[in-house]
C-alpha cells in the first residue's frame, strides 16, 4: 500500500467510519494511553514521514473521521494521536455520525481516495482488524462527491480540541 502514498501528486483523502481499529502497531501505545492518558509518539514513525513527504512535495493529505457519542476510549486515543499527523501537515476533520447519516451515501466503508483516480476500499473485520484493501478505478465520481461533501460539513480537529 505504501506505493500509493509515494505516488499521488495532488492529494490523498481518507474516510474513517469505525469507532475502534485494532492496529498491531498501536497496541502498546493504546494500552499506555489507557493507563496514563498520555500519548507517546515518535516524529520519525512511518505515518508521520509519509505525511511530511507529501507536504514537502506540495501534495495534501486529509481525513474525515465519523464518530459516535459517547466517544470510545480508542477514539479519545486516536484524536490525540491525530495531533501528530497535523504537525506533519495532514488536515483532520471530524463529523458526528448523525450528520453523516443525513447525507444518505451508499458508501458505508473506509477508503482512501488518491488524486480523483484511485480508491482503496479498506476492509476490516467486526473488531476493527485490517483485512486488506481493494483497488477501485471506476465509478469514482461518487467518492469524489462524498469527499467534497464531507469536507464541507465536517469540523476541523484543531477547531474542536
Amino acid at each position: 500500500m505504501l506505493r500509493y502514498f509515494k505516488n499521488f501528486k495532488k492529494y490523498a483523502f481518507r474516510l474513517e467510519l469505525l469507532q475502534e481499529y485494532k492496529v498491531d502497531g498501536e497496541k502498546k501505545d493504546f494500552e499506555d494511553f489507557l493507563k496514563t492518558g498520555k500519548i507517546k509518539k515518535e516524529y520519525n514513525d512511518e505515518e508521520y514521514l509519509i505525511i511530511k513527504n507529501a507536504k514537502d512535495r506540495n501534495a495534501s493529505m486529509s481525513r474525515v473521521h465519523v464518530f459516535e457519542l459517547p466517544l470510545t476510549d480508542y477514539l479519545k486515543f486516536e484524536f490525540k494521536m491525530y495531533k501528530f499527523n497535523e504537525l506533519a501537515g495532514e488536515k483532520i476533520f471530524l463529523l458526528d455520525k448523525l450528520d453523516f447519516e443525513k447525507i444518505n451515501s451508499n458508501i458505508n466503508f473506509d477508503f482512501w481516495l488518491f488524486d480523483d483516480k484511485i480508491v482503496l476500499k479498506m476492509n476490516y473485520d467486526k473488531e476493527g482488524r485490517f483485512l486488506g484493501f481493494e483497488e477501485i478505478r471506476t465509478d469514482l465520481r461518487k467518492f469524489i462527491e462524498l469527499k467534497d461533501k464531507l469536507l464541507s460539513i465536517s469540523k476541523a480537529l484543531k477547531s474542536i480540541s
